[in-house]
């Protein structure tokens, strides 16, 4: 008897390979452009702060940045893919046929999700291959650095998803990830300890959903950070759950899917 989550597992890897080869036949614009990206913020930050004294003992600025970087990497990349996939086929006027795919509903989200996660993730680790010439390859625990890229790509893919129902034309879509993400990145730990923001601004980790993914990963890579990890990683767990099933419950509304 089938599963009514996987009710049918060829219509939904399709869909999945759909959205993976969707991005790689543009793999400049995918993953070597925000790759590229990341190596230049690895050269400039790293060249000019590569002296500045990091409130953790005995790890280097640069090792403290690598990956904050791969998190902000797989972030944007993981984000990118499911809205641009919808708002893409809003304007081919393709989205409605969405509806008419033999998948279930959990299958549809779920592809698209996955979709985003692993180009999330492999802009992430990349990421972590382009620094190797910088700080080398060592990483605290591997696979837990794997997995928190992974929770990091999923949490964003769900969000771009939402993103992609709500918004109706890439100029939102860039606005949202310009003026929101990007700032909440900026602030979130990635280039310095959260820590030392002044007054107003560091009270915003309180509020800043990316803090707890990027010390998760950084923990993950060099073996401590800041706050407590155990918090980080509830808070991670929190964020993968309620963003899928936000992103579950838009699409299930058919939000930005059926004809008003």
């Amino acid at each position: 008897m089938k599963s009514r989550i996987f009710y049918n597992r060829v219509g939904f890897t399709t869909l999945l390979n759909k959205e993976i080869h969707r991005f790689m036949k543009v793999p400049v614009q995918t993953v070597l452009a925000p790759l590229i990206s990341n190596i230049l913020y690895m050269l400039i930050f790293g060249g000019m702060l590569q002296t500045r004294e990091v409130g953790i003992d005995g790890i280097s600025y640069l090792n403290f940045l690598v990956p904050g970087l791969a998190t902000m990497g797989a972030i944007f990349a993981a984000f990118q893919n499911p809205a641009f996939s919808m708002i893409s086929q809003k304007f081919q006027n393709t989205i409605q046929d969405l509806n008419s795919y033999p998948i279930s509903l959990a299958e549809k989200i779920l592809a698209f999700v996955f979709g985003g996660m692993f180009r999330g993730v492999l802009v992430g680790i990349l990421t972590y291959v382009a620094t190797i010439f910088f700080v080398g390859y060592e990483v605290a625990y591997p696979i837990f650095f794997i997995l928190s890229l992974t929770a990091t790509s999923f949490v964003f893919a769900s969000v771009g998803l939402i993103a992609g129902l709500v918004l109706d034309n890439f100029e939102k879509m860039n606005f949202a990830l310009a003026i929101i993400i990007t700032p909440l990145t900026y602030l979130g730990g990635v280039f310095f300890e959260v820590s030392k923001l002044p007054g107003f601004l560091a009270n915003l980790i309180y509020f800043n959903p990316i803090f707890p993914l990027v010390n998760v990963s950084r923990y993950a890579y060099i073996g401590v950070c800041e706050g407590n990890i155990v918090i980080h990683v509830l808070l991670t767990m929190g964020l993968l759950i309620s963003s899928f099933f936000v992103a579950a419950y838009i699409f299930k509304k058919g939000v930005g899917i059926k004809i008003v």
